[in-house]
């Protein structure tokens, strides 16, 4: 194996007329975070809960948080349901599994929070694109595919899955997992239940935040991820409202 630095070359094309065109596509594992969910549901011009239903599956990983995955189509290559002959439909909004091919992260914790990360050559013995004589510098190749958005959208969520709190343990409450899997992935569900429970009495939310919350779904997003920070982690990242604890205890006696 050899791992690519920052200013190595990387000798790679994708593109139709290659025998293997859209080959890479089919019969595949793909693992989607939270933020190639966001862009895909955005895409497509349709909510999270429909997205979910419609292309995923979800099972439940070692840590006991849910873990959602791509679903092929049921034809004969469990193809890629957003591709075709012509290509990817949803190219712009592509997940970062696709971004990233044919490179495999070989980067460790303390490399990423060094700000260093680390590549090798995927071996994929059907791919053309590596025969090419097609030439990138790997810095400028990551970037003309929007790998540093989805590397910084990843940060708050690595944070919660990494965290060493979680190390070692398994959780088996069903509503932490649901809680988890709204905040994370069904993010148009999420808005929903901040404003239309009690949430927003229960927690310090300016006004000007709200009103983001409401239409922007990375700000969203953010604070979702906020949220799970507190419920799991009980980080202090939220404040709760004073005066909402003190009705609460009232009502209570």
């Amino acid at each position: 194996m050899t791992v690519l630095r920052p200013g190595d070359i990387l000798q790679f094309e994708c593109r139709p007329g290659l025998d293997c065109y859209t080959q890479c596509c089919r019969d595949i594992m793909i693992v989607l975070t939270p933020y190639d969910i966001l862009r895909m549901k955005r895409a497509l011009k349709i909510s999270s809960s429909e997205f979910l239903d419609q292309y995923t599956f979800t099972v439940i990983g070692d840590k006991g948080l849910p873990v959602v995955i791509l679903k092929m189509l049921s034809d004969d290559h469990k193809s890629c349901p957003f591709v075709d002959n012509d290509g990817c439909r949803i190219y712009g909004d592509r997940p970062w599994a696709c971004r990233v091919y044919p490179l495999r992260p070989e980067s460790t914790p303390d490399t990423e929070k060094a700000g260093k990360r680390y590549y090798s050559v995927t071996d994929v013995p059907f791919c053309r694109g590596l025969g090419t004589d097609k030439t990138h510098v790997l810095s400028e190749w990551i970037a003309q595919q929007g790998l540093p958005e989805y590397h910084e959208m990843e940060i708050p969520f690595k944070k919660i899955a990494n965290d060493p709190n979680l190390a070692g343990t398994t959780i088996t409450n069903t509503k932490i997992q649901q809680m988890f899997y709204m905040a994370c992935y069904d993010l148009d569900r999420f808005r929903k239940f901040i404003l239309e429970s009690s949430f927003l009495k229960r927690f310090v939310v300016s006004p000007g935040e709200v009103d983001r919350l409401k239409s922007d779904d990375t700000a969203l997003y953010r604070f979702a991820l906020r949220w799970l920070e507190y419920g799991l982690l009980s980080q202090h990242v939220l404040k709760v409202n004073p005066d909402f604890v003190e009705s609460f205890q009232n009502a209570r006696h």
